[in-house]
C-alpha cells in the first residue's frame, strides 16, 4: 500500500517557514514568545532556531529590554531576528515608461539600482538585454556569487504584456517565453508575475495591526487602473492576473460612457485618459485663466502640481472638478473597504505630495467618515524603486516559503 503524508523535510521546512513568518510580523522576538505564538514546544523552537542561526538565516541580537512594571525572574529573554544580509534579491519592473532594476537585501534595503526609459520604439529585445546586463553587473559590483542571490523577480504591468509576448494560457498568465529569454543570460532563478500584485507585496509592511493580520487593497494608477488585494499578508489569487477588472467598477451610476464598459465605470471616470479629458473640457484662457497661466497655454502641461496650485489660488472650475474626482474615488475606496474588509487602501503612482494628499483626505472625511479616510495611505514606493516588486516576489518564494532553506 502506498504511504502518504508529510515528509520530514517538508515538516522541517514548514516549521522554519512559520518561525520566519512570526519574526517578520512581530520584529525581534524571543524563542519563548515564538513557541507561544506557534503553540509548539520551547525545546522544538530552540532546536530549529539554533540550526537557523548556525546557517546564518537568523541572528541573536541581545537581551530583551527590561519591563520596569513587570520585572521577570531568572535570565532575561534573548531576542532573535532575521539576518537580512544572509541572502540578496534582484528585482525588475517593466511599466509603460521605464524598466527599473535593483538589488536589495531581505529587508528591501537597496544596494544598487538602474533604470532605462522606454517608448514605443523600444523592443522586447532591448528590455530583456537591459535586464540581463544590469543583473550581471550588479552581482559583480557587489561581489555576490550566485549562491548568495535568491534569484531575480520580474514584474510586468498588464499594458506591457503584449509587447513582451506574455499571454494567457489555460486561464493563467504564461511567462515561460519571457523567462526563457532572460534565463539565457543570467545564471540564477528567474520568476515573473503581474507587476501590480508584486508592487502590492512590496508595499506591505507585514506587521500586525493591534495583534491581527489585516486585508489590504492596492490601487495602481497608470495607463490602466489596477487593483491587487492582500488577504492577511497573502496576495489573493483572484487578483494575480486580472488586476484591471477594477476598471469595470461603477463609481458614478449613469455617468460617462466608454465602449465595452458600464456607464460611470472607473475606466470612463477615473482612468488617466478620462481625467485628462475632463480637464481638457474645462481648460481655456477664459474659463481657467490661472491654470492656463500655470501651464503656459499648453494642455500637455496639465499635471497634478499645476492643478493643485490653481485650486489653492481659488480657480473654481478646477476645484469643482478635483472635488468631483475625489468624490468618485471615495465611492471606490468605500466599496473596497466594505467588499474586501480592507483596513488599509494603498494608493500607488498617484504622485501626490503631503499637502495634496491632506486635501484629498479632508474631502474623504467630509464625504464618508474619518474612519474610512484614515485607511487610505500613499505607497512607500516611487517609480525609482518599483523594482522592489520583483524583489518581493523572489524573497517571498525563495526565502520565506522555503523556510530560508536552499
Amino acid at each position: 500500500m502506498e504511504k502518504r503524508g508529510i515528509s520530514k523535510l517538508d515538516l522541517k521546512r514548514r516549521n522554519r517557514m512559520q518561525i520566519l513568518r512570526v519574526i517578520r510580523e512581530t520584529g525581534p522576538i524571543s524563542r519563548v514568545d515564538v513557541a507561544s505564538a506557534l503553540e509548539i514546544t520551547r525545546a522544538a523552537v530552540t532546536i530549529i532556531t539554533n540550526e537557523m542561526i548556525e546557517e546564518g538565516v537568523l541572528v541573536e541580537i541581545g537581551e530583551a529590554p527590561v519591563n520596569t512594571e513587570k520585572l521577570q525572574k531568572g535570565r532575561r529573554k534573548i531576542l532573535i531576528d532575521i539576518n537580512v544580509n544572509s541572502k540578496f534579491a534582484l528585482g525588475a519592473t517593466v511599466d509603460e515608461k521605464e524598466v527599473s532594476i535593483g538589488l536589495t537585501n531581505l529587508n528591501a534595503e537597496v544596494l544598487d539600482k538602474a533604470s532605462m526609459v522606454i517608448d514605443e520604439r523600444t523592443t522586447s529585445k532591448d528590455i530583456i538585454s537591459f535586464i540581463i546586463q544590469k543583473s550581471n553587473e550588479m552581482m559583480a559590483n557587489s561581489c555576490l556569487t550566485k549562491d548568495k542571490v535568491l534569484g531575480i523577480g520580474i514584474g510586468v504591468v498588464p499594458s506591457m504584456w503584449g509587447k513582451l509576448k506574455i499571454f494567457y494560457k489555460d486561464g493563467e498568465l504564461d511567462f515561460s517565453n519571457f523567462i526563457d529569454k532572460v534565463s539565457s543570460g543570467v545564471d540564477i532563478d528567474v520568476q515573473c508575475g503581474n507587476a501590480i500584485g508584486l508592487l502590492a507585496l512590496a508595499s506591505n509592511d507585514f506587521k500586525n495591526l493591534n495583534g491581527y493580520q489585516v486585508n489590504q487593497a492596492f490601487l495602481h494608477n497608470g495607463n490602466q487602473v489596477n487593483l491587487a488585494i492582500l488577504n492577511k499578508n497573502v496576495l489573493s489569487n483572484d487578483y494575480s492576473s486580472y488586476t484591471s477588472t477594477i476598471e469595470r467598477y461603477i463609481v458614478a451610476p449613469g455617468g460617462k460612457s466608454y465602449e465595452g464598459y458600464p456607464d460611470g465605470s472607473v475606466k470612463a471616470e477615473l482612468s488617466r485618459g478620462a481625467i485628462l479629458n475632463a480637464f481638457n473640457d474645462i481648460y481655456s484662457k477664459e474659463k481657467t485663466p490661472i491654470l492656463f497661466e500655470l501651464t503656459e497655454g499648453d494642455k500637455n502641461n496639465i499635471n497634478t502640481d499645476n492643478v493643485f496650485m490653481a485650486l489653492m489660488r481659488g480657480e473654481e472650475p478646477v476645484k469643482n472638478l478635483v472635488d468631483d474626482i475625489i468624490a468618485k474615488y471615495t465611492v471606490l475606496i468605500n466599496n473596497l473597504a466594505i467588499s474586501h474588509f480592507a483596513k488599509r487602501i494603498i494608493l500607488h503612482n498617484y504622485k501626490l505630495n503631503e499637502k495634496q494628499f491632506d486635501y484629498v483626505k479632508r474631502e474623504m472625511i467630509r464625504l464618508v467618515s474619518e474612519e474610512i479616510a484614515d485607511r487610505v495611505v500613499l505607497s512607500k514606493l516611487d517609480s525609482r524603486n518599483n523594482f522592489a516588486g520583483g524583489c518581493a516576489l523572489i524573497i517571498q518564494n525563495n526565502f520565506y516559503v522555503k523556510g530560508g532553506m536552499q
